[in-house]
């Protein structure tokens, strides 16, 4: 599969965040849903630009279901993901992927040379995308 250019011509940072499963701890689908809701409507309510987005394991067995978030600095999306009882963000710039810790910096990780897909595999397809 080839890759995909970095999808903004701007400089801006696409923050990756989720409300599911809060402090690692498997919730319920109903749980997830709900927390999920009130994270796209604090993004709204903040007049971010966002597309819905689902992160998942490479073998297919775990998703979630996120936002990429335009508008945002760093601080700003760790404090988002700390709120929704996060561990991490997932930070997007055409340089690199990063991997930033909502709690502290001590263990942010940077993976360059990242790569980007056309599509997901099948099994992390959603039927429809949630509501702002």
């Amino acid at each position: 599969m080839s890759g995909l250019p970095y999808p903004l011509t701007r400089a801006d940072t696409i923050h990756i965040v989720t409300a599911f499963n809060p402090g690692g701890r498997n919730a319920t689908a109903r749980a997830n849903l709900r927390a999920q809701q009130e994270l796209l409507h604090s993004i709204g309510r903040r007049g971010l630009e966002w597309w819905p987005a689902v992160g998942g394991d490479w073998a297919g067995t775990h998703a979630e279901i996120s936002a990429a978030v335009v508008g945002m600095d760093d601080a700003q999306a760790r404090a988002l993901g700390w709120r929704f009882g996060q561990d991490a963000v997932f930070a997007w710039s055409s340089a690199s992927w990063r991997l930033l810790g909502c709690a502290d910096t001590a263990h942010d990780v940077v993976i360059a040379g990242w790569h980007a897909a056309p599509h997901a595999p099948p099994s992390h397809r959603l039927s429809g995308s949630p509501a702002a």
